[in-house]
């Protein structure tokens, strides 16, 4: 079984016990006497070798920790419903889920410096982590609960009744190709697949010569710039390339020596649907960066 999150994708490595370790509030006994609380910045030691200014403040918020626990406790039970492809759906949307989280509750490391704005993101987080929890609980009793059988009455006056056979609806036939992705696209909410955004201010543009261009001004990530490597299936998934230099030493260096492999920055994979105007793309970051976000045509 894959594992779906480590503490709802707050902390890069360790475990509960770690987390449980790093908080002495957590760890100590109950006959322990405990310390009079401190403030965030030294309230759980190591806490500053977390990789993120929001993993440092997991680890040192007690409330935090509890409801990552939680979450991941609720991921675990969620995919034990299912097959490994289902455990790999759940993945990609607590991945997407992570990038609205950060979103929604950035944290820098000036806000951990500040105890008042420390205890004001550790409140925003808690709230998506907890709303996090309830839906993924509520989507595991829905399909643990059975569906109810409906009773059947038949008498003698009643003319028996036979259901039309539903047309078989053909699979998708459609050929696609890299040049299917051509033009700009619009970020999406991955619950209803709606464009978010006004294909002005935070877009995708897939140009005919495979160039990539990506803006999203609220995400250091961004602007991206890259290239879509030929010969690939565009349904199976598409590296983006880093964009060669045009000019400069670096174009130079290069331009008398075998062109060697770049590393991909990310992975672009297409959902087609019946009609291109229905296609959706899902741009998936390369570790380690965790960003990832469902993409449908501007209108």
């Amino acid at each position: 079984m894959r594992a779906l999150s480590l503490v709802g994708g707050f902390l890069a490595a360790g475990s509960l016990l770690a987390v449980l370790t790093a908080v002495p509030a957590l760890s100590a006994p109950a006959d322990t006497p405990q310390p009079e609380a401190a403030a965030p910045e030294t309230a759980a030691p190591g806490c500053d070798a977390a990789e993120t200014p929001t993993a440092q403040l997991m680890c040192r918020d007690a409330k935090l920790a509890a409801a990552g626990a939680a979450m991941d406790a609720a991921l675990a039970a969620l995919g034990a419903t299912t097959d490994d492809s289902g455990r790999a759906a759940i993945e990609d949307s607590q991945t997407v889920w992570r990038a609205r989280r950060d979103e929604s509750c950035p944290v820098t490391a000036a806000d951990l410096a500040d105890a008042k704005t420390a205890k004001t993101r550790a409140d925003c987080l808690l709230r998506v982590v907890r709303k996090r929890t309830a839906a993924l609980e509520a989507e595991r009793q829905a399909r643990s609960r059975p569906v109810g059988d409906l009773p059947l009455s038949v008498t003698g006056a009643a003319a028996r009744r036979f259901a039309a056979p539903q047309p078989q609806v053909p699979p998708i036939s459609r050929k696609v190709s890299l040049s299917t992705l051509a033009g700009r696209w619009a970020k999406a909410d991955p619950a209803d697949r709606t464009a978010i955004d006004d294909c002005r201010s935070s877009y995708l543009d897939i140009g005919t010569d495979r160039s990539l261009h990506a803006v999203e001004p609220r995400l250091q990530l961004f602007p991206l710039d890259g290239t879509l490597a030929a010969d690939e299936d565009p349904v199976q998934g598409v590296a983006l390339l880093p964009a060669a230099p045009t000019e400069g030493p670096q174009a130079d260096a290069t331009a008398g020596s075998a062109p060697a492999t770049p590393a991909p920055l990310a992975t672009l994979r297409l959902l087609p649907a019946d009609s291109p105007r229905f296609d959706r793309l899902i741009l998936r970051m390369e570790p380690p960066a965790s960003f990832a976000a469902e993409f449908v045509r501007c209108r």
